[in-house]
């Protein structure tokens, strides 16, 4: 019979043996951040670049666009990342009314730690730190919500988001519980991120 520390060993390595497995990128990749007439976007080629080119013509500089590298690729998971979140809400295993929302989220974190984001659709606001996890493509998150639409919701939140290279996309996990004399809540944000 296996012990509780066999236990506890095997539910730390099987993650990593699955970080292990996954295929490395030749090459590192930059996020811009775009900047033209007030409208911000964020991509993975430099923003002056048209989509479809003419032929073998260069692309011309456009002097009203402004740029700035902001994010490491799919190498590191620091910079910006959007997708659609799940945002939920149990209380003794059943969910509470009005907690489930499944909404666009934006998020950004610094090189230096500093993580914001926010959910417009159930105006949700994330604000936190993140730090370095087992491997560099792991950061663990400390983060609170506030001004959620579901006042459940708010409240301080502990996670992960763990970079794929490969699928050039990042797992957001976020969780958070309160535990009392008849109350056992529970609640997490979960999404797939891409830049």
């Amino acid at each position: 019979m296996k012990t509780m520390r066999e236990f506890a060993f095997l539910r730390l390595l099987t993650p990593m043996l699955a970080l292990l497995a996954m295929p490395l990128a030749t090459h590192a990749q930059s996020i811009y951040r775009c900047e033209q007439g007030g409208r911000v976007t964020y991509t993975d080629s430099p923003c002056n670049r048209p989509l479809i080119q003419p032929g073998n013509a260069a692309a011309a500089p456009n002097p009203s666009v402004k740029q700035t590298v902001v994010g490491g690729g799919y190498e590191k998971p620091q910079g910006p990342w959007q997708g659609e979140a799940q945002y939920q809400v149990m209380n003794a295993g059943l969910q509470q009314n009005g907690t489930h929302f499944v909404v666009p989220l934006s998020i950004q974190i610094s090189e230096d730690g500093k993580f914001v984001g926010s959910s417009p659709e159930n105006r949700c606001q994330l604000l936190g730190v993140a730090s370095p996890g087992y491997t560099p493509k792991i950061l663990n998150l400390d983060v609170t919500l506030s001004n959620c639409a579901a006042e459940d919701l708010n409240q301080r939140y502990q996670g992960s988001l763990v970079l794929n290279t490969a699928a050039r996309t990042a797992q957001l996990n976020l969780h958070a519980q309160r535990i009392g004399i008849g109350l056992a809540v529970i609640a997490d944000v979960k999404g797939t991120m891409r830049r």
